[in-house]
Parts: C-alpha cells; structure tokens; sequence
C-alpha cells in the first residue's frame, strides 16, 4: 500500500493537520487551565487534498479517514484486527474463505448507522466495490481490488466476494488498513455517474465516532463526536485539526499550548521536542514507514547497476541518520520492516565504501574531468535530486546526499517540489507519477502485509494505472510478487517475498536508508491513544480523552 505519507500515500515529508482555537494562557495573578476538557487541538504541516477517500492517497487524509469512516477491521497496536463494520475476520478455518479460495464471506455488524441517521447494510458494501472499480473514478490506485470478479449482497447484513483467482492479502485489503478505502454511504451517492465531483467530497458522512462540520481551507478542520457511533458516543466532544506548514511554528504552538498534540513530528527537531518534557508526553513508537530515495529508469545513466551500486555505497547512512535525525531513526537494508512476519535479514548490505563506489564507476566507463565530475561519452554524470519543499528532514537529507555524491565525481542538484505537487495523481501532474523526476527521496508507510510491494514494484503498475513511479520492470521480482499473493500459507508466501527483498536490495533501484520511529507529542492531559506501527495510530479514537 503505498501513501504519500503515500499510504498510502505515506509518504511522510510534508506533515498533517492541526488544531485551530485560541489560546488560553496566564491571566494576572492566577493560573488558567490550557486544556479544554473534551476537545483535543493538534496539528501538523498538511492539510488532506480531499475529503473524500476514494480520491486521493494521501497518509494525513487515511489519518483523518479513521475519525469519519468505518472499515470492516482496524489494526490495533499489536497488530492484530479490531472488527468494526464486519464482526469476525474470514479464515480457511472458520469458513469464511472457501477451500478453493476464492470466495469470501463477511457478516457484518448490526445497529450501523451513517452519520444522517440511515441505516448501514450490505447494499453500502457492494456500491463501494463497484465505485471503487468504477473507471470514471478518478482513483489513484485499484490495487487488489481489480481481483474481485463479483460482489453479492446476501441479505442486508452478508456479502461475499467472488475473487478471480486466490488473492492472499484480500482480507487486509478489503476494507480493510491495506486497501486505502472504507465503506461510503450508497443512499448519497449512487445517484451519480462517477464522484468526483459531488457534494459529499466537500461534506463527507461516515459510520465513524466522529463527524465532519467544516473545513476552513490552509487554516483547519473540525470534528464533532457522532451521537449515533455504534460503540455508544466517543468519550472527546471536539476535534480541531490546524493547519501550520511549517514545522517550527507547530513547535511554538505547543510551547505556547495553543494544540495539545502532534503526531508524526519529525525528527530533525528531536532534541528540541524533548524540553517540552514534563508538560507533554514524547513518545517513539516503532513503525512501518521507511524512508527512501527511489531512482527513476527512464534516465539512462540508471541503467547500469555499478552505477546505482555506486550511488548507494557513496551515502553514508548512518552519519545522515546521527546529523538530522538524532538518531531517532533505525538504518534498513531491505523495505520490509522487522515487525513484519516476512522480513528477510539476509539482504544484499552496503556499507559506506567511496572505494567500491569509484571503482564500480571506472568499471562502467566513467572518468573524471579536469572539474571533478565524471564524464562518460562526452556526457557528464549529472541528475537533479528531489524531496518535499518545507520538509526540514528532507531537505537536510537531500543536501548530505549531494555532498556526498559529489565526492565520487556526480554533479548533482537539489531540485525540490510542494508535497501537493511531488505527490498528485498523474491526472494532475504529479511529479513522482509523470516520472518528471531523477531521484526522489521521500517516506512511505509499508502495510503490514508486504503484497504492498506489488503496486510499487510490478511490471503491470506502471502510471498512470498504477504506482511503479521507478518505471522498473524487473522480471525476477515481479514473478516472486505474484507468487506471494498467490496462496494463503504464509510459509510460502514468507519465501516469495524473501526473493522480493532480496531482488529490490540487490538491484538499488529502491536505496532503503531507514525506518522510522515515529516521534508523537501529546499532552499529559490527554488518554487513550495507543500508537500503532500499522498505517495509522487512529485505530482506537473513540476511547481518546481530553481532561
């Protein structure tokens, strides 16, 4: 599953979203409370590009998706399923995956409502199928959901999902923390053609604890707890969500306690985030979000692997991890986390070696110039570097990386983008998905089941249909994908992505550099929230407080 956080679309280098509401401080001669009992204020750097979940993959808008909408399971802090809009998850064992496998049965729960008070069945179910595999939706990303050959209402509170061949991550991808979408009410939009230009995508309603009341564009969001959630009302009234973008004024916001919280900080401002201790919470929670750079293939001088080896052996990982992140971060060779039941520790390593790195070069004909660069045909090795504009992170990150490079002979330049433009849709010109790009560095939220992979990397998920934004056909890699979703055993699929990391880390096309621990700022004052490494921590926010 791919976010820019892709995430899903994770990916992590532009921020979220925070609190607005004034501040309450210190009054002459007596100290007031800066808390609002029952409201929680937080902030990040971005705002979602939609509220609509359909239209965009975006990890502050998945994030925001959890408050409003409702799945058939969430992932909690254990990584284990919560049954929300189904009641049991489907096993080869309990029947709700046939012996051929290709049919899935879910129950779902009884006494849903949508937030206008209609009643939530099966007929939601197969409208959201079918609008997700409508193509006059402007989805970003059907991944796996093109697998489905039917969907069947049986009775108002039974479907089932008629496969076109065993498709192994069906259940985390189904309405479920891997398959981007939740269940959308069929009572307001089955009326249309498509939804991409529909009321509800300014005026959303979910099955969620929360429900939306307005959106005041580049300055915040407002959430009021839904009185018909089917857990009985969450236990927070209020959710503000402010718009900062920039991180050092989130920081102050804090200080100042104008938001009493900021999930996902980044980690450049660590030792920083740390003096706000006693008065908040720091915490760093492990995760599946790993920071990259990806090396785009329609650029000839790519195509050679001593290159892209050269490349990857000339960044010393570590010294960028100490100098920006504090040391916050924990270095990877494969994009598989170590939560994950199918990490393979036996990837391809590159240590910091300039060494390996210039002899791999001269091997593939590049020499220096009288100016330090290398030239190769008359050609100099040179490509444009790009992260997210405003990212402190990635910016810091991209400079040591052009630093480095330089010192075996590449010329390179930083040229960075606005998160809504590095990360848009091919429809709308985004630069990662238009391949306008050399190498990209950015962050992007892994699923817990590795079949995320597959949009990445596959031959057949090229843009704009899907999110190979490498343009990477390697035909080893894609055999060992396809094999992984073949078969529900996860013994076997364990070894078909063992290939799969081996392949990606082995190739350096991907050049893994670490994954996050994910850095949340909260106020003492506020309860219930459990840190998930999963996609999104906003698995749990009915039992969210504000005392």
């Amino acid at each position: 599953m791919k976010r820019s956080l892709a995430l899903f679309l994770i990916a992590l280098g532009a921020g979220a979203v925070l609190g607005a509401c004034s501040k309450v401080g210190l009054q002459t001669g007596q100290q007031t409370s800066h808390v609002i009992p029952g409201t929680l204020r937080y902030g990040d750097l971005e705002e979602p590009i939609g509220l609509n979940p359909l239209l965009r993959l975006q990890a502050v808008g998945t994030d925001f998706d959890m408050f409003i909408f409702g799945y058939f399971f969430n992932l909690d802090d254990k990584l284990h399923y919560v049954p929300e809009l189904a009641t049991q998850v489907p096993t080869l064992q309990n029947g709700g995956i046939s012996k051929d496998g290709l049919t899935i049965t879910y129950h779902l729960r009884h006494g849903v409502k949508w937030q206008d008070g209609q009643q939530f069945t099966s007929h939601d179910v197969v409208f959201t199928v079918n609008a997700i595999n409508n193509t006059k939706n402007n989805l970003q990303s059907r991944e796996g959901w093109d697998h489905i050959k039917r969907i069947e209402a049986v009775g108002p509170y039974e479907v089932r999902f008629h496969l076109t061949k065993i498709y192994a991550p069906a259940i985390a991808t189904f309405f479920s923390y891997g398959g981007l979408y939740p269940v959308l009410p069929a009572h307001l939009l089955e009326q249309y053609p498509d939804i991409n230009h529909v009321p509800f995508n300014s005026n959303p309603v979910g099955t969620g604890p929360f429900k939306f009341v307005k959106w005041v564009h580049g300055d915040h969001l407002e959430l009021a707890a839904n009185p018909l959630y089917w857990r009985g009302p969450p236990k927070l009234q209020r959710i503000i969500m402010k718009v900062i973008p920039k991180e050092t004024t989130v920081l102050v916001q804090l200080r100042t306690h104008e938001i009493d919280a900021w999930f996902r900080a980044p980690s450049n401002l660590y030792l920083e985030i740390k003096k706000l201790e006693p008065e908040y919470r720091v915490q760093l929670a492990p995760s599946f979000v790993y920071s990259h750079m990806d090396l785009n293939m329609k650029n000839p001088i790519f195509q050679d692997i001593r290159v892209r080896r050269a490349i990857h052996y000339a960044i010393d990982i570590q010294q960028i991890i100490h100098k920006v992140t504090h040391d916050v971060q924990v270095p990877s060779d494969a994009e598989v986390s170590k939560l994950s039941w199918a990490y393979n520790p036996n990837v391809m390593h590159y240590d910091y070696n300039l060494a390996k790195a210039r002899a791999l070069l001269a091997q593939a004909g590049w020499q220096p110039g009288p100016d330090g660069i290398l030239y190769k045909n008359g050609k100099q090795l040179a490509f444009n570097l790009s992260a997210v504009t405003g990212g402190a992170t990635g910016e810091a990150t991209v400079q040591l990386v052009q630093q480095q490079l330089r010192e075996i002979g590449m010329d390179v330049k930083i040229k960075n983008y606005p998160a809504e433009l590095f990360f848009a849709p091919g429809q709308s010109g985004g630069i990662l998905q238009t391949g306008r790009y050399d190498v990209g560095f950015y962050s992007w939220v892994a699923g817990a089941d590795p079949d995320g992979d597959y949009s990445l990397y596959a031959c057949d998920e090229f843009p704009p249909t899907g999110q190979n934004d490498l343009f990477w056909c390697d035909p080893t890699l894609s055999r060992a994908l396809t094999a992984g979703r073949l078969t529900y055993d996860q013994s076997e699929r364990k070894r078909a992505y063992a290939i799969v990391q081996s392949e990606i880390a082995s190739q350096s096309v991907t050049i893994v550099m670490w994954f996050q621990r994910q850095i949340f700022v909260t106020s003492t004052h506020f309860h219930g929230f459990k840190p998930a490494p999963a996609t999104t921590s906003n698995w749990n926010t009915w039992e969210w407080s504000m005392e």
